[in-house]
Order: structure tokens, then sequence, then C-alpha cells
């Protein structure tokens, strides 16, 4: 009976220390949410780029070519199944692989699945879809953007590609969501406090614009831009 009731002690406290530090986690994502980042910075330019969020996962678009950057010399269109050109727009998104793999719709989201993305050091994927125009049909914010801005935002979305000995991307093979967008290996790994909209945070910190100090959501950013 003294076991029964140790075990029982012990699990308690195990349950109760966890539910703290998730308790802890979402309150310290909550003021790193609203703590602005680079409020001062001046705001606007003559770059278009925007903010997608699908309700959990955030991704930037970009014009697939202008002076500063032509996308296609990173990232052609022949890795997409349709193999067409001439979109005017292209999306980046970082993630966990595994997660991408098995999760193209969130109802297909398992326990397991997100357990391991977060908790467990894995590889991670960049998301590379070619769009005409940006879909409205989620939440998006337009965000007008200095030269220099875009330069930097460009420099940290391409350094966040894994590259092969040639210096070019390296394709995951046979996986796609729909016909013009394919996934590529990808720098670091997901977890807990390095998520995919901390990618994205990251990314607008580097290039000096509006950001918040830190986040692991979608939330935190759109704060910023609310």
């Amino acid at each position: 009976m003294k076991i029964l009731e140790r075990i029982i002690k012990f699990f308690a406290k195990g349950l109760l220390a966890f539910l703290l530090l998730m308790l802890l986690y979402f309150v310290s994502a909550v003021i790193g949410s609203v703590i602005p980042v680079n409020k001062d910075q001046p705001q606007g330019g003559n770059i278009t780029i925007y903010l997608r969020t699908n309700g959990a996962h955030t991704d930037f678009i970009f014009p697939v070519q202008n002076e500063i950057m032509d996308w296609e010399t990173l990232v052609s269109p022949e890795y997409n199944p349709s193999k067409r050109a001439n979109f005017d727009y292209i999306s980046f998104g970082w993630g966990d692989l595994e997660f991408y793999q098995n999760t193209p719709e969130w109802s297909d989201l398992s326990f397991p699945t997100a357990m391991k993305a977060v908790f467990l050091p894995t590889p991670s994927a960049m998301h590379v879809e070619f769009e005409l125009a940006p879909r409205f049909t989620q939440p998006v914010i337009a965000v007008d953007i200095s030269d220099e801005q875009y330069r930097d935002l460009v420099s940290y979305v391409a350094k966040s590609f894994e590259l092969n000995a040639a210096g070019g991307v390296i394709p995951v093979r046979d996986l796609h969501y729909n016909q013009n967008d394919a996934f590529f290996k990808a720098k670091r790994s997901l977890h807990s406090f390095y998520t995919c909209n901390t990618w994205i945070n990251n990314g607008l910190k580097n290039a000096d614009l509006r950001a918040c100090l830190w986040t692991p959501f979608d939330d935190g950013i759109f704060y910023q831009y609310r």
C-alpha cells in the first residue's frame, strides 16, 4: 500500500511540475509577444512583402523577381510537379520535416507527430510555393519595406536552406501539397522555443522590421502588425 501511495505521489508531483512548466511557457510567450522590437525603425518602402498565417503557421511571401533577388535562381520551378514558371510571388515557410510529411492538413495532426516535432531534434524543411498572387483566403498582412530591409530578408531566408557540396538546394523527393510547391532540406531543428513562427519573427528582427521579442506562435507576429 505504501509503495502504491509513493507511486501516486510521484506521478502527481510530476504532473504538477509539467503543468507549471507549461504555464510558465505560455506566460513567457504572451510577454514576449507583446514586447515590440524595432518599433521605432522607419516603416515603408518600395517593396511589398506579405505575412500569411493559416492560424498556426506563418509564411513569408515575396516577389519572385526584382532587382535585388531572382528566387528562381535558387529554387527553380522545375522542382514543382507542374514545372510551370511565370509566377509573380513565392512563399517560404520553415518547419519540421516529419511534421510536413505527416500533416498536410491540420486535421491530419496526431499527438505523436506533434510531440516529436516539439521535443526531439529532428530534421527541418523549407516549404516553397510559387503563386500568381497572395491567397487572401487566409489572414494576410502587406508590409512595405526598403531595399536594404529586403536584402536582409533575402539573405536570412536563403541562408536557412541546407546546401549540397555544389552550393545548391536539396529537394525533399516526392513531397508536395499541390502542383506548384516543393520542399527542401533546411538548417536547424524545430523545438518548443524555436518554432516556424520564431523563424519568421527572427527574420523580421534581422531585417530591422517590426517584430516581437520572442514568440512561438503566429499571434505574436500579427499582434505587432495589428
